[in-house]
């Protein structure tokens, strides 16, 4: 090969790349990790983020280097952690929060839940907050039109959903399902409508037919100068293998307001 098809052949490989220059930081327990991990080659190559993970224990005290970041602990979080990632994403950065980001471990912390705008009742609430394993759910496309659900986004079906801002009309709307996975019912707003919902849940109880359609699947809001997303989906390995879920959360870094 001569040198002049050598400089050739270079140069595609660099524009074919994404440039790298931002850095994504993504904190969770080691034992959850092999999700985080499935999610990584995904991410880096459909965006210019370099995704770190770590553990409560590793993660670092200064978080300017970063320009997003990801939360998924499962159990406590540690509350020196909680307040760097709100102070982060108020600062002017983006913060996503998936699945167990919110749950019921984080009713410990002292702003973490109040500041993303989020009530989960206890047993005695008119609407207790509960989660349950082992179920198929529809991840329902409530805004179609925006870039965050929508760019480079399959949906493989369609389902009829009624929005739970009611009274409302039932709707046919795009639909990701996630199999065996983790429902949580019932979280509660607590900031009016400071959130822009993209996504509800569609799950239907198997032993009694029950339908629960709610508007709490996933949204976003401002957060100081920075913005927080949250969605639901996330218990299994099988979640983030859907290159559907993954494409949302990297729209959430590509978005521009």
């Amino acid at each position: 090969m001569n040198r002049n098809r050598i400089i050739t052949v270079v140069f595609l490989l660099c524009i074919a790349a994404p440039v790298r220059g931002e850095k994504l930081i993504v904190v969770a327990e080691k034992k959850e990790w092999p999700r985080m991990e499935i999610l990584k080659p995904y991410l880096e190559s459909h965006t210019n983020y370099d995704m770190q993970i770590v553990d409560q224990p590793d993660f670092p005290d200064d978080l300017t280097p970063y320009d997003a970041a990801i939360m998924y602990v499962h159990g406590d979080l540690r509350p020196s952690i909680e307040k760097a990632l709100l102070t982060f994403a108020k600062s002017g950065k983006r913060l996503i929060v998936l699945h167990h980001g919110i749950s019921s471990a984080k009713r410990k912390n002292e702003t973490w839940l109040q500041t993303l705008g989020i009530y989960l009742g206890q047993n005695d609430d008119p609407y207790p907050y509960s989660w349950k394993h082992d179920v198929n759910i529809h991840f329902v496309n409530l805004q179609p039109d925006h870039y965050i659900t929508s760019h480079d986004v399959t949906y493989e079906k369609t389902v009829k959903y009624t929005s739970s801002d009611l009274p409302s009309v039932e709707c046919e709307l795009p639909a990701i399902e996630f199999i065996n996975s983790e429902v949580f019912l019932n979280y509660q707003f607590t900031d009016a409508r400071a959130k822009t919902v993209l996504f509800g849940l569609l799950y239907t109880v198997p032993e009694t037919g029950n339908v629960y359609m709610q508007d709490r699947a996933g949204w976003y809001k401002p957060l100081g100068k920075g913005w927080v997303f949250s969605f639901q989906p996330g218990h299994m390995d099988s979640d983030f293998e859907r290159e559907s879920y993954c494409q949302i959360i990297c729209n959430c870094l590509t978005w521009k307001p």
